[in-house]
């Protein structure tokens, strides 16, 4: 008979708790797994701390019984699974930098009798600030209501076997509802603006699994309530009014020194493990709570909010236009170059229509100086396109009955490919508008405007001329509430008529500001459906992500068909639709990494374009490469300047109800390449009666029919979906017909039929033995 209770360390349910995110991230989310730091992680924790509890005790540990893994492995077994689910790092040293620093800070750092600092904590503190070659992805988990409930009950398991629930529930019910007055009551977001911020598993997964932890948090449940609040308040701070990430974790470092304080002043018994006992009531447990009225309560507010809609109300601005307001903004390229709190952003779209109706109106965080403004050639945007955009690679096989030496191609995409992403005064007081300043910057003609409320700006704007988008004055109304400016462009005629062409150059603005930002909620408000955008970002450091909506890295380096060549951008056209898809839309994509710094030769593999040159990346606003020589003013601020520059292509493609926030960025210490680019691999010709040959053509046909399943796997669409184009019939001739790509996706449609009776007979079959098994169980059980 299965016991219906047994005792359990309630360090089990930690770790499968982690164990169980770990896979999460890796299996579902799809992370980039760098199976090096997790297995440094988890070993370098485990053989430090044994190491040093040996030392601590003078004596060689075993490995088993109550002085073996219960006293030395469980605990920074638990730390070790938070560095592998919240650090990252370029190189395996600092990874064991980082166990090195968690392990030593439980024995270094100590009062009472316990450690001071949450020993995970403290790692991924302090080997961010020793090394800068670690970084946190607070986007890594992205915000999904189902995730938001898995924390919530596990974390709560959890946090209730320590007897810990009192200070994961203080923190979490005040942060988020410093958030909810925020958002909702003083800037005026929507709910599901709100529902974003707080669903976000790395809030989650702070407040259940490293606040709660027993040994370094106050005893007393009214000293645990204090400290909890006030790591939330200040974390909120610094969120919401300096536009940090990650804040919690660091406030949580520096208010540890504050727990022997409390504990001396409450006093209450020291924490200790010990076994919880575990019932196995299920059934009738369940049942009593479910008919609990607060339960039915509590259920029917969680329904409620499931059903709130997430309509949201992009590009960093929209149009508003002199004439019918009729004027889309659909797809838009932006260059974004950061460092510090300095942002120089460059704006290019696809505007259509007439250039005397073009005005847009953007949100900017601070009154721009005329300086602050140019405009550029508009050749920048279509080099940074062709030199990251996603490639096709081409490569030859060789007639292993030949001498030939091999041969290997590699060719740009298609020119198809190319693009992928490819005032007046009146009323104005009485509007609450003020123009904070006018400029004619090239053709355009700029006001820097501030208001007081939305619906007197969108009547400043009517009164003008200006046919705004409908809902867009309820978007506007948070920017204002936050003390953004409004940057309103519209284009000058007569300066234009000096100008050649009938386009409109790109604008760039910069500024100093800790927002590190795209406002592209602004920009739905005039948008049907999806848009799309192709950020080009610059950094001294490393990689730039997205810091509220999770950066997933496309499938790169993928063998496709060889038909694929002929329509390569419709190829990759579905291939990240799908993706986009698959992923849950809420997301950023991430289509090139490289070091660009003008010392580095090595900046593509292969190149499809020019490389772009320290004109070029000057030009993009990567201020940092140049100075002025006959200017010394700012001789003191030599850091400024570097020749370090790290290029990231971002592909978003957004909607209301996928991206209920503005875009939010950062800047990381990631300086690991990256390219999307896909494989393509002609067959041998001649004559190829030889063994060799023979055994050859054998193997291309199972690599055909990788590359088929690769093609569905890709874009979801099989070889019936896509129309052939045999441009090739000079190699294919030599190919016998049994191997071509027709008769091999038949055969590969067959197979994979025949797998899916396979898999689901197999499950059949279990569960009929399953149901058997329990039903001799019964039958044993009756007698």
């Amino acid at each position: 008979m299965f016991p219906k209770t047994f005792a359990a360390d309630p360090r089990y349910f930690q770790v499968f708790s982690q164990l169980f995110f770990l896979c999460y991230g890796i299996f579902y989310l799809h992370w980039d797994a760098d199976w090096a730091h997790y297995i440094i992680c988890i070993g370098g924790c485990l053989v430090f701390n044994f190491l040093a509890e040996s030392i601590r005790q003078k004596k060689f540990l075993p490995f088993f019984g109550k002085q073996g893994w219960p006293c030395w492995g469980f605990s920074v077994l638990i730390s070790a699974l938070s560095l592998c689910l919240l650090l990252k790092t370029n190189h395996w040293y600092t990874s064991l930098f980082a166990t090195f620093l968690t392990v030593i800070s439980k024995y270094i750092f100590r009062r009472d009798g316990r450690h001071i600092f949450n020993p995970s904590a403290f790692g991924i503190v302090a080997t961010i600030l020793f090394t800068g070659d670690a970084w946190l992805s607070p986007g890594q988990w992205g915000s999904h209501i189902v995730l938001f409930f898995l924390v919530i009950i596990l974390g709560t398991i959890v946090v209730t076997k320590v007897q810990k629930l009192d200070i994961s529930l203080s923190f979490l019910f005040t942060f988020i509802g410093l958030l909810y007055w925020r958002q909702i009551f003083v800037l005026g977001w929507p709910m599901d603006y709100f529902i974003h911020s707080i669903s976000t598993g790395s809030l989650l997964l702070f407040t259940f699994f490293m606040i709660s932890d027993p040994k370094t948090s106050p005893n007393h449940p009214v000293a645990r309530i204090i400290w909890a609040m006030l790591i939330a308040a200040v974390s909120f701070y610094l969120v919401t009014f300096r536009w940090m990430y990650n804040t919690a974790i660091w406030v949580l470092i520096f208010a540890a020194p504050l727990v022997p304080l409390l504990n001396k002043i409450f006093k209450a018994r020291s924490f200790q493990w010990s076994s919880s006992i575990i019932q196995f009531h299920i059934i009738s447990n369940l049942k009593k709570l479910v008919m609990r009225s607060s339960t039915k309560k509590v259920a029917a507010m969680l329904i409620l909010v499931s059903m709130i809609s997430h309509e949201a109300m992009a590009f960093c601005g929209f149009y508003v236009s002199k004439a019918d307001g009729t004027l889309k903004n659909k797809t838009s390229q932006v260059i974004i170059v950061h460092d510090g709190n300095r942002s120089v952003v460059t704006m290019y779209n696809d505007y259509k229509g007439d250039l005397k109706d073009f005005a847009m109106v953007v949100p900017v965080p601070v009154v721009l100086k005329k300086s602050d403004i140019k405009v550029v050639d508009q050749q920048i945007f279509q080099l940074l396109n062709e030199y990251s955009q996603p490639r096709l690679v081409e490569y030859y096989d060789q007639n292993p009955c030949d001498r030939y030496e091999y041969d290997k191609k590699e060719y740009a995409p298609s020119a198809s490919m190319r693009g992928v992403a490819s005032d007046s005064e009146v009323k104005r007081k009485a509007s609450g508008v003020k123009i904070e300043a006018k400029y004619i910057v090239g053709e355009y003609d700029i006001l820097i405007l501030s208001a007081k409320e939305s619906s007197g700006l969108k009547t400043w704007l009517q009164d003008n001329g200006y046919k705004i988008p409908d809902g867009a004055d309820e978007v506007l109304e948070p920017y204002i509430k936050s003390d953004m400016k409004f940057f309103v462009v519209k284009v000058n005629e007569e300066e234009k008529k000096k100008l050649p062409g009938n386009f409109l150059r790109p604008i760039q603005i910069s500024f100093n500001s800790p927002k590190f930002m795209l406002p592209i909620r602004l920009g739905m408000a005039n948008s049907e459906g999806d848009q799309d955008m192709i950020v080009y970002a610059f950094s001294k450091k490393g990689r730039v992500e997205c810091a509220n909506y999770r950066t997933v890295s496309l499938p790169t380096g993928k063998n496709i068909p060889l038909f694929v060549q002929d329509n390569f951008s419709n190829f990759y056209a579905n291939l990240f639709q799908h993706q986009w898809d698959k992923e849950g839309k809420s997301v950023t994509m991430l289509e090139y990494a490289w070091d660009v710094s003008p010392k580095n030769s090595f900046k593509c593999d292969p190149c499809v374009a020019a490389v772009p040159s320290t004109q070029d990346l000057v030009q993009a606003g990567v201020w940092w490469l140049t100075r002025n020589w006959k200017d010394y003013t700012d001789m003191e601020n030599e850091e400024d300047y570097s020749s370090n520059v790290y290029f990231t292509r971002l592909h978003v493609r957004y909607n209301r109800n996928a991206f209920p926030q503005d875009l939010m960025f950062q800047v990381t210490s990631n300086t690991e390449n990256f390219q999307a680019r896909y494989v393509i691999t002609h067959p041998a010709t001649g004559d190829f009666n030889c063994e060799a040959g023979m055994k050859y053509l054998k193997d291309l046909k199972e690599r055909r029919k990788d590359e088929i399943k690769m093609l569905t796997y890709l874009t979801g669409k099989g070889y019936s979906d896509w129309d052939v184009v045999e441009n090739n019939k000079e190699e294919e001739k030599f190919i016998p017909t049994e191997d071509s790509y027709k008769i091999v996706a038949a055969e590969t449609g067959k197979i994979q039929k025949k797998d899916t009776k396979v898999l689901f007979a197999t499950l059949g079959a279990m569960g009929l033995i399953s149901l058997a098994g329990f039903g001799q169980r019964r039958n044993k059980s009756g007698k």
